[in-house]
């Protein structure tokens, strides 16, 4: 088989993302690769496929227990065989397990980064033929990337010990520029092909709030906002935590918590409610990270900040995996930054690992403050280059509100700095200006100073906001010490002589916008049947407890509300549906199948209206086939000069569409066009004429604008694609 029809046999995908293609050829090129795309974006698939196709076993170094297993579940579900060792396991677990990896039952092997060195994988990578070591979570293996992982850098000592160097890749989602050359030096990356699919997940609204009451922000946002799906808030503590939830939980919300500090046994049943949808929100620390593969996660909140702008990025990225819109909220208060820095202060660490950490934390206490565009600064900290200024949709880009023009007050904050030395930090700073009577501030005579008391029709709050921002947009320089200092930058002198203005928003404090609010709220692209994917939903729940597995494992929520929207009722209908493969089909599809033929029946569902919305699936996987030819392509008439060139050196559809990387309903639309554009199209060699004569038959007697009425009166050897051929024939 070749990497498309494994992506559609197992993982019931048309098409591959973007990028995903480009580095599995490389990677099956036998070339090392490094592959940077968002969460969500498919990393996985990208060492999945090539495992199938080389001849040996893959093993895949992941850093967390459950990650190994809700990915190996996954692909047993969808017919790969795979399979995993770490502590979890019993003796007797493990020596099954190594008995059918040298028997060649497992393609693929996931395996703890603190296993490589010991004697027991050793032994057994000696009796197999190890082609490809794929390293997820690459950033862990950089000691400036937010999860450094030390046993992350046994890795290439365990790669040279093997009889072989087997293919290298690398995977992750969060880098710098820096943590990504740490990557390709640590690893031994030879020569990588290297894929930066990008940053920005489209479908994330990015939002800081500076909310006067946290929990009332997010009682009110949890009560009015939040209807389905599930949501993780962020706490920067276990003590938090443990408040958080309680107090959520007495205003009646389903809640659970998690953090470190618990008994692994009641965290795994925690986490399992949460994956299972039995609990809808957790409270939790950053332990509940890496893994939380859920794809319905409709919002992330961030009760308090993150330590530092990668943390952020890896958290907030956990909402909308599916695709589907997502809130991403920041609640920011000064308070926060002082524990982030004191818990900095108290790890134990160089000085220099200090410093890093102090300054990437300010890279995130600065974009809470910027009034750009939040997903812009997310992207250009990664070092991705964009030529936008507005998204359109994060907080700042949507925000209407009145810009003021700040520069006088921006002047004298500067000009105090200054007129101070340069040697205090924003507290003392902003009791000179407010004229404070504060008794270190009389000591050190700084009431002398020409700029002691220059403004007092601004509260504290609004010149620590203002400072903020002169911060984040380079007019100030904040040390990154326990203690930070202020000073002036080169930039400042344009703000003192009057060259350049400070335009700011007026001050927001919890105001809710509802035209914002109606605009990120997230909507269903297709007008699904409830009650029938209640059903759906239900039937999905019975097979993951039945198999103790999370329910995304099973089916997406995406193709769920597909087969509510769509009703198939056959074996190739099914498969049409995302997210579908064969076997899953194979495992499940009868289940679901008779779900909806008797919820149909149940309603006297209209038989012509399913059938439309059949038809338009067809189309709409021409349409994203369309889309993804044209960031490849200059022009539909490239396309079909392509289709035509694949045609006249092909003998089936089926040929054509693997040569294309297309669907053979969509190759088939090509040659119409084609035709229509004067070509001969030979339809005939690509149907046996007693097909033909069957599906003509039933044309005459049905037409033709009924494709499952065709599919229902014919033999089952006729397929879909035959169907599209005659009509196109005929037409």
């Amino acid at each position: 088989m070749n990497k498309l029809t494994l992506l559609k046999k197992h993982f019931g995908y048309e098409s591959f993302r973007k990028g995903q293609e480009v580095l599995i050829d490389h990677i099956l090129d036998k070339k090392d690769a490094l592959g940077i795309m968002p969460t969500g974006g498919g990393k996985s698939i990208c060492y999945q496929i090539p495992a199938l196709l080389f001849e040996g076993v893959t093993v895949v170094i992941s850093p967390l227990i459950a990650l190994m297993k809700d990915q190996v579940d996954g692909l047993n579900e969808s017919g790969i065989s795979a399979t995993f060792l770490n502590s979890t396991l019993s003796v007797e677990e493990t020596q099954l397990r190594v008995a059918e990896i040298l028997d060649g039952v497992h393609k693929i092997v996931y395996v703890a980064p603190e296993r490589l060195l010991t004697d027991s994988f050793y032994t057994l990578c000696k009796h197999i033929k190890v082609d490809f070591v794929a390293v997820d979570e690459a950033h862990c293996i950089s000691q400036w990337g937010h999860d450094f992982r030390p046993s992350y850098r046994d890795i290439p000592k365990f790669i040279t010990q093997l009889d072989e160097r087997p293919v290298v890749g690398a995977f992750t989602a969060t880098a710098t520029s820096f943590v990504i050359d740490e990557i390709k030096t640590f690893l031994g990356l030879q020569q990588p092909f290297e894929l930066i699919t990008g940053f920005d997940r489209p479908n994330l609204l990015y939002k800081v709030i500076k909310p006067t009451d946290k929990y009332r922000y997010l009682r009110d946002y949890l009560t009015q906002d939040f209807n389905e799906g599930s949501g993780i808030i962020y706490c920067a503590t276990r003590k938090t935590v443990e408040a958080l939830s309680a107090k959520l939980q007495e205003h009646g919300f389903p809640v659970g918590a998690y953090h470190g500090g618990m008994d692994s046994e009641l965290r795994n049943r925690i986490q399992e409610d949460f994956m299972m949808d039995r609990i809808k929100i957790m409270v939790a620390t950053n332990a509940f990270g890496m893994g939380i593969d859920k794809p319905d996660v409709r919002f992330v909140i961030h009760y308090n900040m993150p330590k530092n702008m990668e943390a952020y990025y890896q958290e907030a990225g956990r909402a909308g995996r599916d695709g589907l819109k997502s809130d991403c909220l920041l609640l920011y208060s000064p308070a926060d930054i002082v524990k982030q820095k004191l818990m900095i202060a108290q790890n134990e660490a160089t000085l220099e690992r200090h410093r890093i950490q102090y300054e990437n934390l300010q890279t995130l206490v600065n974009y809470c403050h910027t009034n750009s565009c939040l997903r812009n600064e997310i992207r250009s900290y990664f070092g991705e280059v964009t030529g936008e200024v507005h998204c359109g949709s994060c907080g700042n880009c949507l925000d209407d509100s009145e810009f003021v023009d700040m520069t006088l007050e921006a002047q004298k904050i500067l000009s105090c700095v200054y007129r101070t030395g340069q040697r205090f930090g924003l507290n003392m700073v902003i009791q000179v200006l407010r004229g404070s009577k504060n008794k270190k501030l009389l000591d050190w005579h700084l009431d002398e100073v020409s700029t002691y008391g220059i403004i007092t029709d601004m509260s504290e709050g609004g010149i620590r906001e203002l400072s903020m921002n002169l911060i984040a947009r380079g007019y100030l320089h904040m040390t990154t010490d326990t203690y930070p200092i202020l000073k002036l930058t080169n930039a400042s002198r344009a703000i003192l002589k009057g060259q350049e203005e400070v335009l700011i928003r007026k001050e927001r404090i919890d105001v809710k916008d509802k035209k914002q609010k109606k605009a990120t709220k997230r909507k269903t692209e297709l007008d699904v049947d409830s009650n029938l994917l209640e059903r759906l939903l239900a039937h999905r729940r019975e097979i993951a407890e039945e198999k103790a597995v999370p329910l995304y494992v099973i089916f997406h929520n995406t193709a769920l509300e597909e087969m509510a929207y769509y009703m198939p009722r056959s074996r190739a209908a099914f498969l049409e549906i995302k997210g579908v493969g064969e076997n899953k089909f194979d495992n499940y599809g009868e289940g679901f199948i008779k779900i909806i033929e008797s919820y149909m029946a149940e309603n006297a569902i209209d038989e012509a209206l399913i059938q439309k919305r059949s038809n338009s699936m067809f189309d709409a996987v021409e349409e994203e086939d369309i889309e993804r030819e044209e960031s490849v392509t200059s022009s539909s008439k490239d396309r079909y000069e392509l289709t035509l060139t694949a045609y006249q050196d092909s003998q089936s559809i089926r040929d054509i569409a693997k040569v294309r990387g297309l669907t053979e309903n969509t190759i088939i639309k090509h040659l119409e066009r084609l035709q229509e554009n004067g070509e001969t199209i030979e339809w005939d060699r690509f149907i046996e004429k007693e097909v033909k004569d069957e599906i003509l038959s039933a044309i005459d007697t049905i037409g033709h604008t009924s494709l499952k009425g065709i599919k229902e009166a014919v033999s089952d050897k006729v397929t879909y694609t035959d169907i599209h051929i005659v009509i196109a024939m005929k037409v």
